[in-house]
C-alpha cells in the first residue's frame, strides 16, 4: 500500500520523470500531468493527497493554478517549485493557498521532506478533527442522558408525556412533535397528551387506535425502532419521524415529530438519538403508568370504586392543565342525595350506598372518573364534555337511580354540573360555582313543584308556568326569540340545544334571524316548531312540523354551556298585554330541555 498520492504538474518532461523516479523509489503513488488544466480535470475525479506544481508553466501558471484549486478544494495541499530568481513569486503563491515551496535544483532529501511534513500535518488536523467530532459526540451524549434522566423526576402520566415530546424536539431540532400515549399498558387506544412547537391541535385527533397508526400512518413501526413516514394529509405536507414508546414488549404510546429547523429531513444521527431518547422515555412511561394504577388503588374505595376527593382535585387540576393546552373542556358533577349527609348518613360500605355508586358508575364512561367528597356527595371529573354532555349524564344517572329505588320512597337526588373555562378557570372556582347550583337546586321551582317531574304532558305544565308569570307587553316575546338566537350566532364556541316555537305571531320575525344566520359558525343546534311550513335549508336548525305539542304557543328553552333560559307565552292574546313565564332556573330548564327531547324525539347526544 503506498504512503500517499501524489500529483506532480510541470510543462517540462524532464522534471515529471525526476519527480515521480524519487517518490515511487520513496513507496509514493505518483501521477503526472504537464499542464495546469489537465491538473484541474483529473483533480475533479480523483483524490490526491499532495499536488506538486512548477511555477512557471505555459497557460495556467503555478500561482493560477494554486487559485483554482482552493476555490473547489480548500484543504488540499499544494507544493511549489520554483526557481531561485522566482522566490518571490513562490510567496505571492504562497499568500494564495500553496502549502509550501522547493528551489530548483533539489535533491531527494528536501522533496520528500517537504512532502513528510506536509503528511504530518494533515494526520495532525485529521486528528484534531476527530478528536473534536468526539468531544462534541461525548457531549451530545451527555447532554442527551441527561435531560433522559431528568424524566424519571416526574410520576405523573400528563407532565411527563410533555417532557417527552420536549426533549425529542430538542434533541432533534424538530419543529413540532404530538404523542399519544394509552391509558393503561397493553390498551389499543391511544389518547393526545403531549405536544409542543408548530402543532395545529384542532386537526390533530385526541384518540387513535395503534392498529390503524400501525397499518396507515407508520407501516412497520410495530417491530422498527423508528420509521420515517409522509404526514396525514389533512395535518401538513412533508416527512415525519414516527416513534414507538414501548416497555416490556408493550407499545405505550406512539410520537410523531415532524419539520426540521436546520434542514428538511430527519438524519440517521436524529433517529439515532431518538431512538435511543425512547428507550428511556419508555421505562419513565411504564414506571408513571404504574404509580397511577398504584395510586388509584391506593385513593380508591374497594366498595364503591369511587376515589377519594384528594385523588379527584388532583385529577381536575391536571385536566386543567390539559384543557388549556388543547382547548378542551371539561366538566363536573355533584350528586347530593337527601338524608346521607350529617351524623345519620349511612356508612360508605352501607349496601345501598355502594349500590348507589354502582349506578352511578355505570351510567359514566371509560374515561370519567368518580369519587366522594364532603358529606356524601359524588363527585364525577368528565373530560372533554361540554356542559350540554354533562346534562345528558345527569340525565342517565337520574334514570339509573329511579331504576335503584324503584317500588320504594326513593331519597331526592340533588344534581348539578360546571363546565370548564365557561365557569372558571381554577379548581376554586369550578368548586365555588358546583356549591351554589346545588344550594340552587334545593330552591329551584323543580324542587318546590315535584309533581312537575312526575308530569308526563308539557303543555299543562306550561299552563301551570304561566300562573306565576309577569303581565308584559306581548311584543317582549318577540323580542326574546330574537335576542336569544342572535345570543347563538353571538357565542359561536358555546355548544348548547335551543327549542323555540314561534308560534304564528312570531314564525315571521324568527325566519328572518335565521336567514341572517346563514353562512355563521354555530355549535348549538336549533329546534324548530314550525307546523307546515317551508323548510328553509340551514345545517344548525331541525324542523319539526308536526308533535304532540300545541304549537300556537311561542316559547323557548336554551341549556348549554352559557346560561339557561326558559320563556312560555300564551296560546291565545286578547289584550296588548299578557303572562309572560321567564326563568333563569338551571335546574328547571335542564329539566325542560331533557323533556322536550323525549316529547320530540330529539336525541341530545355528549
Amino acid at each position: 500500500m503506498s504512503k500517499a498520492r501524489i500529483l506532480a504538474v510541470d510543462d517540462q518532461r524532464y522534471f515529471r520523470e525526476l519527480i515521480e523516479g524519487l517518490l515511487d523509489d520513496e513507496g509514493y503513488d505518483v501521477q503526472t500531468t504537464a499542464s495546469g488544466e489537465e491538473a484541474l480535470h483529473l483533480l475533479e475525479r480523483q483524490d490526491f493527497d499532495v499536488v506538486i506544481t512548477d511555477l512557471v508553466m505555459p497557460g495556467i501558471d503555478g500561482v493560477e493554478l494554486v487559485r483554482r484549486i482552493r476555490e473547489r478544494l480548500p484543504e488540499q495541499p499544494v507544493v511549489m517549485v520554483t526557481g531561485v530568481v522566482d522566490v518571490n513569486t513562490a510567496v505571492d503563491a504562497m499568500k494564495q493557498g500553496a502549502t509550501d515551496y522547493i528551489l530548483k535544483p533539489f535533491d531527494r532529501a528536501a522533496l520528500t521532506g517537504s512532502i513528510d511534513r506536509i503528511l504530518q500535518q494533515c494526520r495532525l488536523r485529521d486528528e484534531h478533527a476527530r478528536l473534536i467530532e468526539e468531544n462534541l459526540e461525548f457531549m451530545g451524549v451527555l447532554s442527551l442522558m441527561e435531560r433522559a434522566h431528568g424524566l424519571f423526576s416526574t410520576l405523573s402520566v400528563e407532565p411527563l408525556a410533555e417532557r417527552i415530546v420536549e426533549g425529542l424536539c430538542l434533541e432533534t431540532q424538530a419543529e413540532s412533535g404530538v404523542l399519544w400515549v394509552a391509558e393503561d399498558p397493553g390498551r389499543g387506544k391511544l389518547e393526545r397528551v403531549g405536544a409542543r412547537g408548530l402543532v395545529r391541535i384542532a386537526q390533530e385527533p385526541e384518540s387513535v387506535e395503534l392498529a390503524e397508526v400501525q397499518a396507515a400512518w407508520c407501516p412497520g413501526i410495530s417491530t422498527a425502532r423508528s420509521v420515517l413516514a409522509k404526514m396525514p394529509e389533512d395535518v401538513s405536507g412533508g416527512e415525519a419521524l414516527y416513534l414507538p414508546i414501548r416497555a416490556g414488549g408493550m407499545t405505550l404510546g406512539i410520537l410523531r415529530l415532524s419539520g426540521k429547523l436546520d434542514r428538511e429531513y430527519f438524519d440517521p444521527s436524529d433517529r439515532a438519538l431518538a431512538e435511543k431518547f425512547c428507550e428511556f422515555a419508555g421505562v419513565a412511561m411504564h414506571n408513571a403508568m404504574r404509580f397511577r394504577a398504584l395510586e388509584r388503588r391506593s385513593l380508591r374505595d374497594p366498595e364503591t370504586r369511587a376515589y377519594s376527593q384528594a385523588y379527584f382535585e388532583d385529577a381536575v387540576r391536571n385536566e386543567i392543565q390539559k384543557a388549556n393546552r388543547f382547548g378542551h373542556r371539561f366538566s363536573i358533577i355533584r350528586v347530593d342525595i337527601e338524608g346521607w349527609t350529617g351524623e345519620d348518613a349511612p356508612d360508605a360500605n352501607d349496601r345501598e350506598v355502594v349500590e348507589a355508586a354502582r349506578r352511578v358508575e355505570g351510567a359514566l364512561r371509560a374515561t370519567d372518573v368518580l369519587a366522594t367528597g364532603d358529606e356524601g356527595a359524588f363527585l364525577l371529573l368528565l373530560p372533554q364534555t361540554d356542559a350540554l354532555g354533562a346534562g345528558v349524564l345527569s340525565q342517565r344517572i337520574r334514570t339509573a337511580f329511579a331504576a335503584l329505588w324503584e317500588g320504594t320512597e326513593a331519597p331526592a337526588a340533588r344534581i348539578a354540573s360546571t363546565t370548564f373555562p365557561v365557569d372558571g378557570t381554577q379548581l376554586e372556582s369550578l368548586q365555588t360555582v358546583l356549591d351554589d347550583r346545588i344550594e340552587q337546586t334545593g330552591t329551584s321551582l323543580l324542587a318546590l313543584r315535584p309533581e312537575w317531574r312526575r308530569s308526563q304532558a308539557i303543555d299543562p305544565m306550561f299552563d301551570c308556568m304561566l300562573e306565576l308569570g309577569t303581565i308584559e307587553p306581548v311584543e317582549a316575546e318577540g323580542q326574546i326569540m330574537r335576542f336569544v338566537l342572535e345570543d347563538v350566532v353571538r357565542r359561536p364556541a358555546d355548544r348548547g340545544v335551543l327549542f323555540l316555537s314561534p308560534g304564528v305571531r312570531w314564525l315571521p320575525d324568527v325566519l328572518e334571524v335565521l336567514h341572517e344566520m346563514q353562512g355563521h359558525y354555530c355549535r348549538s343546534e336549533i329546534i324548530l316548531l314550525a307546523e307546515g311550513e317551508e323548510r328553509e335549508s340551514n345545517p344548525h336548525v331541525t324542523w319539526v312540523s308536526k308533535s304532540g305539542l300545541d304549537s300556537r304557543r311561542p316559547f323557548l328553552v336554551y341549556f348549554g354551556d352559557g346560561p339557561a333560559y326558559a320563556m312560555v307565552g300564551q296560546l291565545k292574546l286578547a289584550a296588548a298585554r299578557a303572562a309572560i313565564f321567564q326563568s333563569s332556573d338551571r335546574a328547571l330548564v335542564e329539566f325542560l330541555a331533557f323533556e322536550l327531547g323525549r316529547e320530540l324525539e330529539i336525541v341530545l347526544s355528549i
